[in-house]
């Protein structure tokens, strides 16, 4: 009999891992596809160990174009039946558009976007054949503004926020339920937190750590939530801005944002 797990792109290290380790809490079998690297191996073979669930990873790039369908090729190989699919991956940075080469862009667009977007593709047959699968993919409160800077990454999210919610229309009646959650600022490494503290006690306010962001995010998709935006704080703020001049909240994002360029990834 085919064994069901959560497929978890991106599920080695930061919120990923957060993810992983929080679905394996909750009983469920847990399926890793990262960049090969010590950290993938350490992660499956911890979370197995502690939780006493299957756990099975995979090495491969996303941001190459046959990435999607390797991982879809493996689960058949494994027969690994996907239930869960949680799409995490993404990179982030801060970088002005005209400074950032076109390695750069594309690194963003397709991890971020074209990535996403083929594994959904993929996986939907796998996912009509399991009664109440699910789709959870990673968006960000940047998804709702634009920002000078981080004007790729921001754009980005925006296309996974719309594109959720037309899947989650679409899909409706197909027993497959979509997800997106849109954290702001979240500690899951090293640089994101140096991010993060260039912003001060707003920084501080809307922030939250990875373990927070995968139980709040988890508990809120058991319940069947389509858009989810973790912290009151956040919240608040999409709502005041909203009553900002464009004009003005763009200038009042390049400023802030601006303090983040000293913190790229490549």
């Amino acid at each position: 009999m085919e064994k069901l797990f959560t497929l978890i792109t991106g599920g080695s290290m930061g919120i990923g891992k957060a993810l992983a380790t929080e679905c394996a809490k909750r009983g469920m079998n847990i399926a890793i596809a990262a960049l090969p690297g010590p950290e993938l191996e350490a992660t499956a073979a911890g979370i197995a160990e502690e939780y006493g669930v299957d756990v099975k990873h995979y090495a491969v790039d996303l941001t190459l174009p046959d990435g999607p369908e390797k991982v879809l090729d493996w689960c058949r190989e494994q027969n690994i039946g996907v239930d869960f699919l949680i799409n995490n991956a993404g990179i982030a940075g801060a970088k002005a558009f005209e400074d950032s080469s076109p390695a750069y862009l594309d690194t963003r667009i397709m991890l971020n976007i074209r990535a996403l977007v083929m594994l959904t593709r993929l996986f939907i047959p796998e996912l009509r054949k399991h009664k109440g699968s699910k789709i959870l993919n990673l968006g960000s409160i940047s998804a709702y503004y634009a920002l000078p800077y981080k004007s790729i990454y921001a754009a980005s999210k925006a296309f996974v926020v719309s594109f959720s919610k037309s899947l989650a229309f679409e899909l409706e009646n197909s027993g497959i339920q979509v997800s997106v959650v849109c954290p702001n600022g979240v500690k899951s490494n090293s640089t994101s937190s140096a991010r993060i503290n260039t912003h001060s006690f707003m920084g501080e306010l809307v922030s939250t750590e990875t373990d927070e962001l995968a139980r709040y995010t988890l508990d809120r998709v058991e319940k069947g939530k389509r858009v989810i935006i973790p912290l009151l704080a956040n919240r608040i703020l999409l709502f005041i801005t909203r009553l900002i001049p464009e004009g003005l909240l763009i200038r009042m994002s390049a400023k802030e944002f601006s303090k983040e360029l000293k913190y790229q990834e490549l």
